[in-house]
């Protein structure tokens, strides 16, 4: 089990609506103390304190900073969490690694891949431990589908396509400004290409797309990125829409084919996983064996549980030649918060125990994250927006 041994004090640097979210989502774990956060008003930050309060209700004072720099050089700070907007991850991620605190900093880690690779190697230099907070690999129903690919249980995978389609961000925000932000795909779309990256393999190539409203921002974008993986080359189409009403219910699914098949994984915190195709007997088996192992309930060690069933399954051993019939399965996660929570204190312990030992394996590794950030710089469109109807 993923577990943490000593008792971290922790100062969220940024007390926006994720900083919000986390503090409650982290409280309950023995290892997490929230000592101090920081944000411009003091609305803000009661808002992320009495989140953990909540949680916490015994907790002591919570230390309250204006400016993030005040934060991080507390001395009885021994983690710094990031939750301010991108432009911002860098330099004080590099501050605070100077200041001699870990750094688990909110996605994308930086507006490039090579500030975030420069701060990697402080972190190497400093002996601290830095990594990015790239939640959905810690979700069961995503390690499912990856298990299912690379036992090429339906077979290999043809392609496949993630649509993501979110609420309109307020104006004026500055998700909007891309100075600020990198755009979507590097402030939001690196979650996506993280998860495709472990399923498919890394990109050998990759172009991107943006459609520009008449308000300036570029609220559609997209790309199609060629992956491979054991010597296949799958193309995946990525696209996400910022442009929901905020009456209207968001989408977000996978729909990956397959040579015999196909699997759809539904929702942005995953919680439907549908699998359909023609198999044997004996992969049928294989399959309802994994399925059946996928935790019903959100735990911060679901996809450890999961990992493990995965060392215990043994492969089909049935030749190709033997007869296949239709199979169809889904699987449903309905506690979607719970789930948001559980991944989330999932990824804060992998984090602690890199921590407490500086050789451990974290699902995500901090290069992991620059390598989403890099393809995402490759995909965005900086130079001008996208006219679908220009095909010169």
């Amino acid at each position: 089990m993923i577990s943490s041994f000593f008792r971290y004090r922790v100062g969220i640097a940024g007390a926006g609506a994720f900083a919000e979210f986390l503090a409650g989502a982290l409280a309950p774990l023995p290892s997490f103390h929230l000592a101090a956060v920081a944000g411009r008003t003091d609305e803000k930050r009661q808002r992320v304190i009495d989140a953990y309060r909540r949680r916490q209700p015994q907790a002591g004072d919570v230390r309250e900073y204006r400016e993030a720099e005040q934060l991080i050089v507390d001395p009885h700070v021994d983690i710094v969490i990031l939750t301010t907007p991108p432009h911002l991850h860098a330099p004080l991620a590099e501050r605070a690694l100077e200041e001699g605190k870990h750094v688990l900093l909110e996605k994308p880690g930086g507006l490039t891949a090579e500030a975030l690779r420069a701060n990697i190697q402080l972190a190497a230099r400093q002996n601290r431990a830095l990594a990015v907070n790239l939640v959905l690999r810690y979700h069961p129903l995503t390690e499912a589908v990856k298990q299912l690919i690379h036992r090429a249980l339906l077979g290999p995978v043809d392609y496949a396509s993630l649509h993501n389609a979110a609420h309109r961000v307020a104006e004026g925000h500055w998700f909007w400004d891309e100075r600020r932000s990198g755009g979507i795909l590097i402030e939001h779309g690196v979650h996506f290409f993280e998860v495709g990256r472990d399923w498919f393999g890394e990109a050998v190539s990759a172009h991107g797309f943006a459609l520009r409203e008449t308000d300036g921002t570029r609220p559609r974008v997209g790309a199609t990125v060629i992956h491979e993986g054991n010597g296949r080359r799958i193309p995946v189409h990525y696209y996400h829409g910022f442009t929901m009403d905020p009456a209207a219910s968001e989408s977000t699914h996978w729909d990956i084919h397959t040579a015999r098949g196909r699997i759809v994984l539904e929702g942005w915190i995953p919680t439907q996983l549908s699998v359909s195709g023609l198999v044997t007997d004996e992969e049928a088996a294989c399959i309802d064996a994994w399925l059946d192992a996928i935790p019903t309930k959100p735990s911060a060690d679901a996809i450890e549980q999961l990992q493990q069933a995965a060392d215990r399954l043994l492969p089909p051993t049935e030749p190709s030649a033997a007869p296949r019939r239709p199979y169809e399965r889904t699987v449903v996660l309905s506690d979607r918060h719970g789930w948001y929570e559980a991944i989330a204190q999932t990824r804060f312990l992998d984090f602690c125990r890199l921590i407490e030992n500086p050789s451990w394996r974290v699902l995500v590794t901090a290069e992991d994250a620059a390598a989403d950030l890099s393809l995402a710089e490759t995909c965005t469109v900086t130079d001008k927006a996208v006219d679908p109807l220009d095909i010169r």
